[in-house]
Order: structure tokens, then C-alpha cells, then sequence
């Protein structure tokens, strides 16, 4: 009869704490390469297109000022640097001055985008600097104006010596030079001040081709 059977009833095992951890394991994993994508697309977004843009030149975006030896020039105005992108002969950076211990404009807090290629031999430190900005990277160095070497309206010359300041005047500088961007050569370096224009990879193209084609052509005469 029925009644007289045996009544089999399964209990279904508990999950083991090592199923529960490994469970556990992998929705955290899951979230955090989520929260990581995330971000990657959205706050992280300009970076990511600038390491991205960086590595296709041969360049890598500085994790600081000690990585950053090219803007060495811009030290004695204490420099903060907002971003920068270097390599072994070009550094591209935005960086912010605050008092340059100048009387001028230019010794109030500014954001400068820049420039610095390193050139082949010395100069003394000698300038362009566009003649319609009321502002300029040039106006945080101490050099003399030579009016009667620059008749154009473009540009200004500036410089510590009159020599590099004539040979600068005489080169094919100032007419391969855009009217709004500055030109400094301090020691082996030659710095473009373009903060006029956007930081971002098609003016960084544009610096880059246009220090490539000033380089040679800055040869100061023994």
C-alpha cells in the first residue's frame, strides 16, 4: 500500500562559502573593469586621446616636472604645469605662470601653451614676438627691443644681444613664423609660444612641423 512506502524527500545542498566568494569575486571584477570603461569614455576621455595621439608620434604624455628636463628654460618663472607631452628633441606643455616679478601684464597668473625643441648649437637669448599681442611669452624675458631691425608690422625682435637679434631679423624666421605665434631661443632651445590657439592635437601637428622647418634655418654665425 501507499501508506507503507518510503517517502524520499531531497533537501538541496546549501552553497559552500567558497562558491559564495567566488560569486562574489567576479560581480566586483565585473563592476570595476565596468566603472573603469566608464570612465575611460567619459571623465578620462581628453587624456586617453592624448596618450593615444602621443604614442603615434613617439611621444608619451610626462607624469610630471621631473620628467620634463626640455622646460628647463621656463623654471626661473616657477612654472606649474597644467599638462605636458614629451620626447627626446620636443615637449609640448600648457603651463601657468604666476608672478614673474615683472611690472608688465604678463607677470599676473597666465596659462601659456608652448613649445621647446631643442636645437643644435646655442643662442643667446633673442626673440620674435607678435607686434598685435598685448601679451607674450617673450615679455617674461629681459631683453632689448632692435626696432630698426624689424620694419614690418608682424613682428617685433627682441633679444640680449644685437648680433642674435640681427642674425634672428636677417633668417627666414619671421616669414615661416605665423603672425600670432611667438618664437624664443633661450640657450639650445627654441621655444614657440602659440597660447593663442587651442591645446590640442592638430595645433600640436602644426607646432611640431613648424619647429621642424625653423630648426635648420637658425644658424648664428661665429
Amino acid at each position: 500500500m501507499l501508506a507503507a512506502e518510503e517517502l524520499l524527500i531531497v533537501v538541496p545542498p546549501s552553497p559552500s562559502p567558497l562558491m559564495l566568494g567566488t560569486l562574489l569575486l567576479i560581480l566586483g571584477a565585473s563592476v570595476a573593469v565596468f566603472v573603469a570603461l566608464v570612465r575611460r569614455e567619459t571623465h578620462r576621455r581628453r587624456a586617453v586621446a592624448l596618450a593615444r595621439w602621443a604614442r603615434s608620434r613617439g611621444l608619451r604624455v610626462a607624469a610630471g616636472p621631473g620628467d620634463l628636463p626640455a622646460l628647463a628654460p621656463l623654471k626661473q618663472f616657477n612654472a606649474k604645469i597644467h599638462a605636458a607631452i614629451g620626447g627626446q628633441t620636443v615637449t609640448l606643455a600648457r603651463l601657468e605662470t604666476a608672478d614673474a616679478g615683472l611690472t608688465t601684464a604678463a607677470a599676473s597668473p597666465r596659462i601659456w601653451n608652448v613649445l621647446v625643441r631643442k636645437l643644435g648649437a646655442p643662442w643667446p637669448t633673442t626673440a620674435l614676438r607678435p607686434a598685435a599681442h598685448t601679451v607674450s611669452l617673450v615679455d617674461l624675458f629681459s631683453l632689448s627691443s632692435y626696432p630698426s631691425l624689424m620694419p614690418t608690422q608682424r613682428f617685433m625682435i627682441f633679444g640680449s644681444e644685437a648680433r642674435a637679434a640681427r642674425a634672428l631679423a636677417e633668417s627666414e624666421a619671421p616669414a615661416l613664423l605665423p603672425p600670432d605665434v611667438a618664437l624664443v631661443l633661450y640657450e639650445n632651445h627654441l621655444i614657440l609660444d602659440f597660447s593663442g590657439r587651442p591645446f590640442d592635437e592638430i595645433e600640436f601637428d602644426r607646432m611640431i612641423d613648424l619647429s621642424q622647418q625653423l630648426a635648420p634655418r637658425l644658424v648664428l654665425a661665429d
